[in-house]
């Protein structure tokens, strides 16, 4: 599966960078004002918006202005929406974007392909599934389907967000360790998260995968039932996470710190039970969800588990990208330690 070579897809700014100068930095000799630019980087998110990204969250106007603080001094964002990660990759190997959030199995293909000139590096976590009391994401067929395990799939349409994702490799490895070729004994069929379940419903897909925050609307409803999850492919992983060009890393390292940092503390300022009201405010405005919806399960262990610092490990990466390189996804091994830089995080992981 390769990660470059999709179809471009369409930007859309949703942070506006810093647009003046104040007062007192126009009184200031040009080559102080030139050095003092915030560096801007392109960053694309991986195909979803909050919470699952928590970016999308921690980045917002509000959190600019009263939480964040090195946004607008130090760096500023262009940030993208992809449909998947695979064209979150496309566009870092393009050089059209400098950082963004891959899953791992992106990740793997755009390593073995060599397909980033110069590189790419893990900086920091972004959410890991299969961890014990959390989330894990969920392939759903309906509640009165004759499938009753993954066995009985063959022959069957399966709904997947975007070929070359971290869904698709778990769909592949779950059925693999099932005896089914997804191959040739199914049919995959790319589906946008959001209309998973209306495929569901309408008979166009057999099987698909209900991720948060529209698992938490739907599931409730009764009308579909679960048959394997991210868990039973890969046990504790990360699913994604967060990437930086090699060749920006070498020119913006302050950047990038200032910019972790502030991911930091807007993580942490999430998960401040002091700022519950406000954080369901703020990304019930942004995703346009019952805000009872996401305090359901939002920033709870009902939700994807995160590290409150950022921190990443070859542990929770390793295992699915062996599982490539095992089911011939991908043509040689790549050892993930070579590529996971956390000097980048403002605090120091274990």
């Amino acid at each position: 599966m390769s990660t470059v070579g999709l179809t471009r897809p369409n930007r859309r700014v949703v942070l506006a960078g810093v647009a003046s100068l104040t007062a007192g930095s126009l009184s200031m000799p040009f080559h102080v004002r030139a050095q003092e630019k915030p560096a801007p980087i392109r960053y694309a998110t991986g195909g979803a918006i909050g919470p699952n990204e928590m970016e999308t969250l921690i980045f917002l106007r509000w959190m600019q202005e009263n939480v964040l603080q090195g946004y607008g001094r130090d760096y500023v964002l262009d940030m993208t929406f992809t449909r998947g990660t695979p064209e979150a990759g496309t566009l870092l190997a393009a050089g059209q974007a400098d950082m963004g959030t891959l899953s791992f199995a992106v990740f793997a293909n755009t390593l073995v392909k060599d397909a980033v000139p110069g590189g790419l590096t893990i900086v920091a976590d972004s959410s890991q599934e299969g961890r014990p009391g959390f989330h894990a994401t969920t392939f759903y067929v309906l509640a009165n389907s004759p499938i009753k395990s993954v066995a009985d799939l063959r022959g069957k349409r399966v709904g997947i967000n975007a070929f070359g994702s971290a869904v698709d490799l778990i769909m592949r490895v779950a059925l693999q360790k099932n005896g089914i070729d997804p191959r040739t004994d199914l049919e995959v069929v790319e589906v946008t998260f959001a209309n998973q379940p209306a495929a569901l419903r309408a008979g166009r897909i057999d099987c698909g995968v209900i991720i948060l925050p529209f698992s938490a609307k739907e599931i409730p409803t009764g009308d579909f039932r679960p048959l394997f999850n991210s868990g039973d492919a890969f046990g504790t992983f990360n699913t994604i996470f967060h990437v930086a060009r090699n060749e920006f890393l070498a020119a913006n390292p302050k950047a990038v710190r200032s910019f972790l940092a502030d991911y930091v503390r807007g993580l942490q300022w999430f998960y401040n039970p002091a700022n519950r009201s406000k954080a369901i405010e703020l990304a019930a405005e942004l995703t346009k969800s019952d805000p009872r919806i996401l305090e359901s399960y939002f920033m709870t262990d009902r939700d994807y588990y995160r590290d409150p610092n950022g921190c990443v490990s070859k542990a929770t990466i390793q295992p699915p990208i062996d599982a490539m390189f095992k089911g011939k996804i991908i043509a040689k091994p790549v050892d993930v330690s070579a590529h996971i830089d956390l000097s980048y995080l403002p605090n120091r992981c274990g």
